[in-house]
């Protein structure tokens, strides 16, 4: 019996000894801190945009937001020596004065992001507007207070948007000074809508139409001013004129309110008043006239609208020439 005792009590030792000397290596159940877990998945991790420092504007705008950005389209758009696109939410009356969203937010979306990953910078403008008429005035026109405090708050709500996916420029309203039919409600707006500078950190931008009312005033909340100049003949000697006054004017207000630039917003001819010859020279005749003197073009009609220049091929190396000098 004693024996027996004495060979249990070996066992029960060595049991005790080989687990205290072999057992199997525990899990570190340490809590993993930040820095490792950023170490962890650093390899896998999509860098987060940066929101791109444009100093010179070499855009092109679509109509009616007429962009897949598919691989061919980007492929297309880079040859061209841009580095922005413009996009518009598009807005129209509704019954009973509503206003109607005309793009699905998430197509703006998705296009905004699009840009971004193909290394385009954006310039998102919200447009309500509709269809211009021949004359060049806006299908929809505004002449209550009340229409003011409407379109502000989708500007509002965009400007949040602009800012989380870290758009470049944003314009709050295409065109105020024609949109709006009375000039205390242009002024109404142009004061309230440079209040988005509390929610939109890139460049707010006031843009016009052709080189806008004859006083602008009070923009010093304003990052940029832009004129949108539309030519449909080829007075070529005219449309010298009209970009010299517009370069007096813009570049006068642009030192006035000490703003980052001033840049044509929307540039564009329609090919139903002219040909691909005559589109081409006044592009040309554009950038001869203005190099230099601007800080960037956004050229209207990467589209098979009204404005079209994406079926011109002259039109299109023009613009590729040009862009390439800087």
């Amino acid at each position: 019996m004693k024996r027996l005792l004495f060979i249990s009590l070996v066992l029960v030792v060595f049991i005790t000894l080989g687990f205290y000397f072999f057992k199997p290596s525990s899990p570190n159940t340490q809590p993993l801190k930040q820095s490792d877990v950023k170490e962890e998945i650093k390899g896998d991790a999509q860098p987060e945009y940066q929101r791109q420092n444009i100093s010179f504007l070499k855009f092109i705008s679509s109509e009616n937001c007429m962009y897949s950005l598919s691989s061919q389209e980007i492929e297309k758009l880079r040859s061209l020596n841009i580095n922005g696109i413009r996009i518009c939410p598009l807005y129209s009356l509704g019954t009973g004065g509503s206003l109607r969203e005309d793009v699905p937010e998430f197509v703006i979306i998705n296009l905004i992001k699009q840009a971004h990953k193909a290394g385009f910078a954006v310039f998102l403008e919200v447009n309500a507007g509709g269809k211009p008429a021949e004359n060049g005035e806006p299908e929809y026109r505004y002449d209550d207070i009340e229409d003011v405090n409407k379109l502000y708050n989708i500007a509002l709500h965009w400007a949040e948007l602009a800012e989380r996916e870290k758009v470049e420029f944003f314009s709050p309203l295409n065109e105020p000074d024609i949109m709006f039919l009375d000039n205390t409600l242009v002024e109404e707006w142009i004061n309230k809508s440079q209040n988005l500078k509390h929610v939109f950190s890139g460049n707010l931008v006031l843009k016009l139409a052709d080189i806008g009312p004859e006083n602008i005033k009070n923009i010093e909340n304003y990052d940029y001013l832009a004129f949108d100049i539309m030519w449909g003949d080829n007075r070529y000697e005219e449309l010298k004129t009209h970009l010299d006054l517009a370069i007096e004017k813009g570049s006068r207000i642009k030192k006035k309110y000490n703003l980052k630039g001033f840049f044509f917003g929307e540039l564009g001819t329609e090919r139903a008043r002219v040909d691909k010859s005559i589109q081409t020279e006044i592009f040309r005749t554009i950038f001869e006239r203005t190099w230099n003197k601007v800080d960037g073009y956004c050229f209207l009609g990467w589209s098979n609208l009204e404005f079209r220049f994406k079926d011109n091929d002259n039109a299109k190396e023009v613009i590729r020439e040009w862009y390439a000098k800087l």
